[in-house]
């Protein structure tokens, strides 16, 4: 089996979640690497599933020693990272991880560990739908919208420099898994 690691980026309101877990349910083979996260559990969560939830000090340990893949401190509060143990499991099942990410850390990734073989899915919107989708969401604040904005023109630079794919998320589910299908059926 080749050894890859598949990264699903995309700007705020993409899908990402929604289209990894249909994905997940499509391809036998695919395993979500969950993220290892300083930040508090949340009521609806459960350790190992999504996010690892650990101690600062384990944190930084896992640094010093080595251990991820990526890392970031997010919103100068709580660290996010790839543990490297956990792609290396997948690989031991013969499962190709799915993860994802920051398109900040395909950055890191991709300066730090040019041994990695990865494919990297960018999934973008037209600012008036990511919007739309962040509003139904609820609750938003107009300066965290203005923000996500801001970010997204930024991630939108980057997905053209250094991502494999780039694909139009303002369809429907159903689309934009189609689309999906058809860049796994080329490189699973």
């Amino acid at each position: 089996m080749d050894k890859k690691i598949i990264f699903l980026m995309g700007v705020s309101g993409s899908g990402k979640t929604t289209l990894t877990t249909e994905l997940l349910k499509t391809y036998s083979n695919l395993i979500l690497v969950p993220s290892y996260t300083t930040r508090p559990m949340r009521e609806n969560e459960r350790n190992g599933r999504k996010y690892w939830h650990v101690s600062d000090e384990k944190f930084q340990e896992m640094i010093k020693n080595w251990e991820l893949l990526e890392y970031a401190l997010v919103h100068n509060k709580f660290y996010y990272g790839t543990r490297l143990s956990e792609i290396e499991k997948a690989f031991e099942k013969w499962l190709i991880p799915i993860k994802e990410l920051d398109i900040n850390w395909l950055q890191q990734v991709i300066q730090d560990d040019k041994w990695l073989n990865f494919v990297s899915i960018f999934l973008d919107l037209p600012d008036d739908k990511m919007v739309e989708r962040i509003k139904f969401r609820g609750n938003v604040f107009q300066e965290e919208i203005d923000r996500r904005l801001a970010s997204a023109q930024t991630e939108r630079v980057k997905a053209k420099e250094i991502c494999d794919y780039i694909i139009d998320a303002s369809r429907t589910v159903k689309e934009n898994l189609k689309k999906l299908n058809e860049i796994f059926e080329k490189i699973l």
